[in-house]
């Protein structure tokens, strides 16, 4: 992209130096040097268009890494949700299990404690709990209680100890969920990471793909304001040459209809919204367009010489936006034939021309075919028709 503004610029300094010279410049010359300009800006504007696509194509590219950015870090808080829940659930398990252990110690502590005193007065004769007992049926109960105290002692720890183990592998459970959950919390962040480096590199992208195209924009300003210095000369072109007609003089009357057997006119003379041509061409008229089948002869209006001929252009189809020529001045393949009295008429958008300049032609004479060359959406004639240099609704010259 860079070579191409840079070639861009080197065009533009050409044309600038051959504007300095454009005093002793022949009206070939100047045809030549406003080609170039229009090529000049054709190119430019061909790559703001490539631009603008490849902008579209990377604005695209980071809403979809905003998308993804965005579902990662949804998943990243679902998780953090999830996480914050398990802390609590293993916190609470925690003091739980916290509790339990202290229950089991202190049992463990009794146990022992009445293990130790037991030890101490030896064993527990059925005559000492007799001599102990008032009676019979106190005695068989007290005997009995002894027993059970050390039974129950037994089983209380037993059960503490099971309840510690569920809530140790309750707590074992949650702490590897855990970790799973930490582990994909942190292939989330990586992930993340990856995609917001991918977006900041899309976006240093984008802003030099803006940078290129306003400095295309630019170029493409400084050359049509070269260009319509150029037309200027153009009309000054017409303005000498308007008495250059090999003899004839326009004296009034009637200018004959250029397109015979094609009267319908698609576009007038004058302001036309873009819509009138589908965004394509100027919004200031100057002429009136004829609509006619490719390849209708196209008459001489009146008598008179050739003066300016451009038959280069090869893009004889309908053109887009995207598709536009500005071969010729966006007038592709054109003639200019000079009638005296300061009259001048043009013929433009041929797909064929059949005189050259210096020709001296009669009215009705055949002198090329319709096409749509330059900055044309289809078939038809752009007929102008310029009085002392400036461009004239031609209506009026026709007897319309």
């Amino acid at each position: 992209m860079t070579k191409k503004i840079i070639s861009a610029i080197i065009a533009l300094m050409l044309i600038s130096i051959s504007i300095i010279s454009f005093a002793t410049s022949s009206e070939g010359q100047l045809k030549n040097e406003m080609q170039n300009i229009q090529n000049s800006i054709k190119e430019a504007n061909e790559q703001i268009d490539d631009i603008k696509t490849e902008v579209s194509s990377v604005m695209d590219e980071i809403q979809k890494l905003n998308s993804e950015i965005s579902q990662k870090e949804d998943s990243i808080g679902n998780l953090n949700t999830e996480l914050g829940t398990l802390n609590q659930e293993i916190s609470v398990l925690s003091g739980q299990l916290d509790a339990e252990q202290k229950k089991y110690d202190n049992q463990y502590e009794t146990l022992c404690k009445r293990l130790v005193a037991q030890y101490k007065a030896g064993s527990v004769s059925y005559l000492d709990v007799l001599l102990n007992s008032k009676s019979l049926s106190n005695f068989i109960s007290n005997y009995y209680l002894i027993g059970k105290i050390a039974e129950y002692d037994t089983e209380l720890l037993e059960k503490i100890k099971e309840q510690k183990t569920i809530l140790e592998k309750s707590k074992g459970e949650l702490e590897e969920k855990q970790s799973k959950l930490e582990e994909k919390q942190a292939a989330l962040k990586v992930e993340e990471t990856i995609l917001s480096n991918k977006k900041a590199n899309k976006n240093k992208y984008m802003s030099q793909l803006n940078d290129e195209q306003k400095e295309l924009q630019k170029q493409i300003d400084e050359m049509e304001e070269l260009y319509k210095q150029k037309e200027r000369e153009w009309q000054d072109l017409a303005r000498k040459n308007g008495n250059n007609s090999g003899g004839y003089v326009y004296t009034g009357g009637k200018l004959r209809w250029p397109c015979p057997g094609y009267s319908r006119i698609s576009s007038r003379f004058g302001y036309r919204g873009s819509a009138a041509t589908g965004g394509v061409g100027s919004s200031n008229h100057k002429g009136i367009d004829m609509a006619a089948p490719h390849g209708t002869a196209i008459l001489a209006a009146e008598s008179g010489a050739v003066i300016s001929v451009s038959n280069n252009c090869t893009h004889d189809y309908a053109k887009t936006y995207k598709t536009r020529c500005s071969c010729g001045g966006g007038y592709g393949n054109y003639i200019m034939i000079s009638h005296g009295n300061g009259l001048v008429t043009l013929y433009a958008h041929c797909s064929s021309i059949s005189v050259k300049v210096g020709q001296t032609v009669k009215i009705g004479d055949q002198i090329g075919a319709v096409g749509t060359t330059g900055y044309s959406t289809g078939n038809h004639l752009h007929f102008g028709v310029l009085l002392n240099g400036n461009y004239v609704d031609p209506a009026p010259y026709l007897g319309m």
